[in-house]
């Protein structure tokens, strides 16, 4: 559109031209500057025909003048008829040009800075994450250190024997500018002069970054879906930062509540990582705030905490309390699991009367029972007891995939409820009182094999460990 608009003032402009007798170039620049064509001519005669001299001549006034034509009716149809042009359109036409021209050039300044972004955020990761790398790389190198410091100072007597005593008559009494901390200053002539081993602990936020994420994920070991969730969180972030949702964290939620509330070392983890509070019940991360070097240590240091024993033992007992949650709940949706409950407790003994017996005292997962039991009791007894909370445990325990722990003995024992079945309490070590636990099964216990393990008889005329199992 805007190159017809300008072809047609062309053509006007040369039409209008050759009506008034410009002949040049020249001549066409100076009348479209408003100047009349016979002063224009004139001012090029005596400048020798350069435009800008002609036009400071005639801007000086001191251009021949010459009478402005008379007006000529237009011939329409004619080539040399003028075209009636208004300067209004005219200078619109213009503006919608150079609009044009700069938002073309807008767009390419921003194609080309968006690209040049992009290049920089490539590099940018690529290094956070070889950082990241090798602050992984110093913190264990410095904990091997530490590791070995501490075992030759266990290992090395004759160091020891050298350590002379402390010398208590130099303490001196608290003085008044000791405030509160009992006489012992913690600044310059305190702590450090008359305790110069002694070295306070820092807190955990003055620590460095590093030293955050490796604490707090040691700290998240025995919280097996503490330590699930948010490494599954971690990741979503470091593959899609750009996803806000995957940069809040809503501490209202059920998920949260179940996985991540009260276990040492979640939220802090989550505020060594650049997570700041956004009012009461909510974490947010900054899309700026986002490093990838943190990211890369955090989750490195979570897989390492999967992978130890304390991590391992805690998800185990995790799944084991929840199928024998399922179990014991199965008795108040399943007819046929009542009816065999009732079995299990029509063949145990009655409770002996006036808090007489042994108290027997059973731990299921996360729940506690008690009852009591006469010192002749046998422990099939008990098996028929605990079969009254869920039909399946006594199965469970037949086959191994599941031990009777006797907690009082130490070490704590697996008692084979098959062999012992006909053995009374009191031979087992239950009486005058007994406190037992269903456990999942360690692999030596699965596959049949009894460890051997030492410990004394517990009570009058009770069998040793190693008679249990």
């Amino acid at each position: 559109m805007f190159r017809r608009l300008r072809d047609q003032v062309s053509s006007a402009a040369d039409a209008a031209g050759a009506a008034l007798g410009i002949t040049s170039e020249a001549e066409r620049q100076l009348v479209s500057m408003g100047f009349p064509a016979e002063q224009a001519r004139a001012a090029l005669n005596a400048t020798d025909g350069n435009v800008e001299r002609a036009a400071e001549l005639l801007l000086a006034g001191g251009g021949a003048a010459a009478p402005a034509p008379a007006p000529t009716a237009p011939v329409y149809g004619s080539a040399a008829a003028p075209i009636d042009v208004d300067d209004d359109d005219d200078d619109a036409v213009r503006r919608a040009i150079a609009e044009s021209r700069a938002a073309e050039e807008e767009r390419r300044l921003r194609a080309a800075q968006e690209e040049s972004m992009g290049n920089a955020n490539r590099a940018r990761t690529a290094a956070m994450a070889n950082a990241g790398r090798a602050a992984l790389a110093r913190f264990e190198e410095k904990s091997a250190k530490k590791t070995k410091k501490k075992a030759n100072g266990r290992n090395d007597p004759v160091r020891r024997s050298n350590t002379a005593p402390p010398d208590f008559g130099s303490i001196r009494p608290p003085t008044s500018n000791s405030g509160g901390n009992g006489g012992i200053r913690m600044k310059s002539g305190g702590l450090t002069t008359h305790h110069p081993d002694v070295k306070v602990p820092k807190r955990m936020a003055d620590k460095t970054k590093e030293e955050q994420l490796m604490r707090c994920a040691d700290r998240l070991k025995p919280y097996p879906f503490a330590v699930d969730t948010l490494l599954v969180a971690l990741q979503a972030v470091r593959k899609d930062p750009s996803n806000e949702r995957y940069r809040k964290v809503d501490k209202t939620t059920v998920g949260y509540n179940n996985t991540l509330k009260d276990k040492p070392g979640a939220e802090d983890m989550l505020l060594a990582m650049n997570f700041h509070p956004h009012g009461v019940n909510e974490l947010r991360l900054d899309r700026s705030m986002v490093d990838d070097a943190l990211l890369y240590l955090a989750i490195s240091a979570l897989e390492k905490a999967r992978e130890s024993e304390e991590y391992k033992e805690n998800k185990a007992k995790a799944r084991f309390i929840r199928e024998l949650n399922q179990i014991r709940c199965g008795g108040d949706n399943s007819e046929a699991e009542a009816i065999r409950r009732a079995e299990f407790m029509a063949k145990v003994v009655s409770e002996p009367a006036g808090g007489s017996g042994a108290l027997i005292q059973l731990t299921l997962g996360e729940d506690v029972v008690r009852r009591r039991f006469d010192g002749d009791d046998v422990l099939r007894d008990v098996v028929n007891w605990i079969g009254g909370h869920g039909s399946a445990i006594p199965y469970k325990l037949a086959s191994r995939d599941w031990c009777l722990v006797d907690i009082n003995r130490y070490p704590p024992t697996p008692i084979d409820t098959q062999k012992n079945a006909e053995r009374t309490l009191q031979y087992i070590g239950c009486w005058p009182s007994g406190r037992l636990e269903v456990q999942p099964s360690s692999e030596e216990w699965k596959k049949g094999s009894n460890p051997d393990l030492k410990g004394s008889s517990r009570g009058l005329g009770s069998a040793p460990t190693s008679e249990l199992h």
